[in-house]
């Protein structure tokens, strides 16, 4: 087994960095084996691929999905079929909604006296709202992302538009139909009771969970774990990289585990 990072993000979606350059970030990281895994598309994964293919470094296709939920919830696609008619379809649907909710969050925020569309810096696929959140710190309206997002884009706040998002069920059973592997993201950050959500995402047929993250403590990682053990699920690792948009380093949370050995066989092992 070799350091992996299976949870990595380009200017597709909400990082920084192109989807070629990103292999040749994660082997100055010692990682030559990971996933590109943009939120809700898959525009950029044969581009990194292809990448990765000259200096050694081994890409899977994957995507990031946000998920019906009261709070953030995210699920991992991995090794999908990106070429999937249904993908196809839902990457379109999903990036039409985002437009649309973005567009009503910038109104929202212009009748208020936030100029932030002068300011936005905009992906080269699906942006965010951290792309929004951005131009509310660059137009002076606040001085960091949490501040921006508790200020102006959190429920209750003046730029809140609520999202339209596919299921809990209905995401799992996409990234399944488009022959990947369904892994619940940073499990540690969901704020409800997470036991009983990951007992239910194993009865729609979970993969596994994303225990080793930055912000895992070691008693979450032992608690996951011991999940993963009773359910039958297999843990993996995510440095969840945005590039200048996070602090989080390519391979950041990879340990040399037994409890990482499959997902590494079951990704890049043959």
């Amino acid at each position: 087994m070799e350091k992996f990072d299976l949870h990595i993000h380009s200017n597709m979606s909400d990082g920084t960095f192109d989807p070629e350059a990103i292999p040749a970030l994660a082997k100055a990281r010692g990682v030559c084996h990971m996933a590109l895994t943009d939120h809700d598309t898959t525009a950029g994964c044969k581009r990194a691929a292809q990448a990765g293919k000259g200096i050694g470094v081994r890409v899977i296709p994957g995507i990031e999905l946000d998920v019906e939920f009261p709070t953030e919830l995210h699920m991992l696609g991995l090794n999908i079929d990106p070429d999937c008619p249904a993908m196809a379809k839902f990457e379109a649907w999903r990036g039409e909604s985002r437009r649309q909710r973005n567009r009503a969050i910038l109104d929202k925020l212009s009748a208020s006296g936030i100029p932030a569309e002068e300011y936005m810096e905009h992906s080269r696929g699906n942006d965010t709202r951290l792309h929004i959140a951005k131009a509310i710190i660059a137009a002076g309206y606040a001085d960091t992302m949490p501040e921006a997002f508790e200020k102006y884009l959190d429920p209750g706040r003046i730029g809140f538009v609520p999202g339209v998002r596919p299921s809990k069920r209905e995401s799992i059973e996409l990234i399944l139909e488009s022959g990947g592997r369904p892994v619940l993201a940073h499990p540690c950050k969901i704020k409800s009771d997470t036991d009983g959500l990951i007992r239910e995402l194993a009865d729609y047929g979970l993969w596994g969970l994303e225990v080793f993250y930055p912000a895992s403590t070691q008693g979450q990682k032992r608690g996951f774990l011991s999940l993963c053990a009773q359910l039958g699920l297999y843990a993996t690792c995510g440095s969840d990289f945005h590039g200048k948009n996070r602090e989080n380093l390519i391979g950041c949370p990879y340990e040399e585990s037994r409890a990482l050995e499959g997902a590494w066989k079951e990704f890049f092992g043959q």
